[in-house]
């Protein structure tokens, strides 16, 4: 079998789907309606409800879901061989993870923009939010401390691909800066200009790497975060996924391009088994598979996007296809495209060196050094195309770090209502402070990438979360659930069994304390919230919404 045939087979999969089941969805299902009236104009504050043009947002909402983690898991799923990956990237993509997302933001745009655990009120109750919120919380923090990781390996691992990273900041608060102030200019090409300083800077890198160590990237990260949280959306957190966005059209391009290369050339085959049933201290195929590639499938994370900043930008409920639907896709084949880079880009003897036992797999390498196989047949030598692929993954990790920190926030700031916690925790700076206190502890204290697991435990009990939610909010409309009750019931059960599995059989008996904690109290608030959907939806019945600020 041959790495193009991955390419094609997703490619014409993901249009076909975009086409006709998106297409059903938006108009049968949620009936967008172009002429309803959008948060980011109900509430335009100029600081996180901005009407943006749809490439912005798009740029943003893909960005801001599409971090390092399908990346990461792709790869790392990579030790039980390229068929159970591809299959779950695919088929989750399309069937769960795509309608995830749609329904996520739709719901918020009908909630007038508010996070998935604050309209969850409206839904089931001020109980169900106020599980939710503690869900969403310490997802968030998980997500963070997980990112301030992966961030600070790469920066160690890549010293190369630091300055390029770092320069995308003040050039994407030069182009929010001139966008906000209607200076003259062509957003696209503003953003391409970026995209060429920043991958020229990479000879620099090469030349005159910043070579930290990993414990400086954590302290470095921990401080960046907190300022990045805090500056208008506009200023930074826009510019740079537009940046961003236009980066991983160029990334995915060139990883095809060379892909249909090394074809020409009679490279490109596949050098993993189809399947391992039981690789040396790997967890159970199932449901490990589907817990490890959680973004680049299905992902809670998506959720918290989706009705976090991306509701407060949208300009057109229509454009809600293009960004919730159409989004995940792209994040779908960037996962496909990190899946190659493991069974074919490394070799044979790459492959079996690095996936020998769970846990040796070093991902940053394998993206990297796989990847810049890729560009090899273009002509562009090793060195420097595994340069550009740590500025891509680095890049997107920054991205993920910055929404998560703001998210946090927002969710921080929204649950204070229902918990009674006084009015000025909800200052733009005081409400980042909790969370950050959470991440620091995380992040300082070496876990690392044993966080891993339980962040895609957590992620996907979220995500099941979040498709029930979508699927009460259509009963209530009187449409069809199927489409989102179906997915919740495989996810839950998927990702409630992947968390039993983690206490009991992992963080117990090596006494991970904390771990236990969170995942325990993740896994019984998502308990909770299934039990009290249930019984409002069959003992109680489901009554029509007629309600202030819910569009139906």
């Amino acid at each position: 079998m041959h790495a193009l045939l991955f390419v094609i087979v997703a490619i014409v999969l993901y249009v076909l789907s975009y086409r006709f089941y998106a297409k059903f969805l938006a108009d049968k299902i949620w009936q967008l309606d172009p002429n309803r009236e959008t948060p980011a104009y109900k509430y335009q504050d100029d600081f996180e409800f901005v009407p943006t043009e749809k490439p912005v947002v798009m740029g943003h909402h893909f960005t801001s879901i599409a971090g390092a983690a399908p990346i990461v898991g792709p790869i790392v799923a990579a030790i039980w061989g390229w068929f159970p990956a591809l299959l779950w990237i695919i088929l989750g993509t399309i069937f769960i993870g795509a309608v995830h997302d749609f329904g996520a933001l739709v719901a918020s745009l009908r909630h007038d923009g508010r996070g998935v655990a604050d309209f969850l009120k409206d839904l089931l109750g001020e109980r169900a939010m106020q599980l939710m919120y503690v869900v969403v919380f310490f997802l968030l923090v998980l997500v963070s401390a997980v990112f301030v990781h992966v961030i600070a390996v790469l920066a160690e691992a890549f010293p190369a691909a630091v300055y390029s990273v770092w320069i995308e900041i003040p050039l994407a608060i030069f182009i929010g800066l001139m966008v906000r102030y209607k200076w003259k200019v062509n957003l696209y090409l503003s953003a391409v200009i970026a995209v060429v300083i920043m991958y020229a800077v990479i000879a620099l890198g090469v030349q005159y790497p910043l070579a930290l160590n990993y414990n400086t990237w954590v302290i470095i990260l921990l401080v960046y975060m907190i300022i990045a949280a805090r500056l208008p959306v506009w200023l930074l957190v826009q510019p740079r996924d537009f940046i961003n966005g236009i980066q991983l059209v160029i990334a995915l391009s060139a990883a095809t391009i060379g892909i249909v290369a090394l074809a020409v050339i009679g490279g490109g085959q596949l050098a993993a088994p189809a399947i391992r049933i039981a690789p040396a201290g790997a967890p159970p195929i199932w449901p490990f598979v589907m817990i490890t590639i959680a973004c680049g499938a299905i992902s809670g994370w998506h959720s918290i996007v989706g009705s976090g900043t991306t509701p407060k930008q949208l300009k057109n409920e229509r454009d809600a296809r293009a960004v919730g639907f159409g989004s995940m896709l792209g994040e779908g084949y960037l996962a496909v495209i990190a899946l190659l880079t493991a069974v074919v880009g490394l070799g044979v003897a790459g492959y079996s060196e690095s996936y020998a036992a769970w846990g040796a797999a070093a991902w940053p390498a394998i993206f990297a050094q796989g990847g810049g196989a890729f560009l090899v047949p273009l002509g562009i030598p090793a060195v420097f195309g595994a340069a550009f692929f740590a500025v891509v993954a680095k890049s997107f990790a920054m991205t993920t770090l910055d929404s998560a920190m703001r998210f946090t926030r927002i969710a921080f700031a929204e649950s204070t209502v229902t918990f009674g916690i006084p009015a000025f925790f909800r200052d733009k700076t005081i409400s980042l402070l909790p969370g950050w206190a959470v991440i620091i502890y995380l992040a300082m204290t070496g876990y690392g990438m044993v966080l891993w697991p339980l962040f895609g435990a957590a992620n996907q009990i979220l995500a099941g979360i979040a498709l029930l939610a979508a699927g009460v909010f259509l009963k209530m409309m009187r449409r069809p659930t199927g489409y989102y009750i179906i997915p919740f019931v495989i996810m839950i059960v998927t990702s409630m069994t992947a968390m039993v599995h983690q206490i009991f059989l992992n963080y117990l008996p090596n006494e991970q304390w904390a771990l236990v904690v969170i995942g325990g109290v993740i896994f019984l608030c998502g308990v909770g919230i299934v039990i009290i959907a249930v019984s409002t939806w069959k003992e109680k019945g489901v009554e029509p919404l007629e309600k202030p600020g819910v569009e139906v």
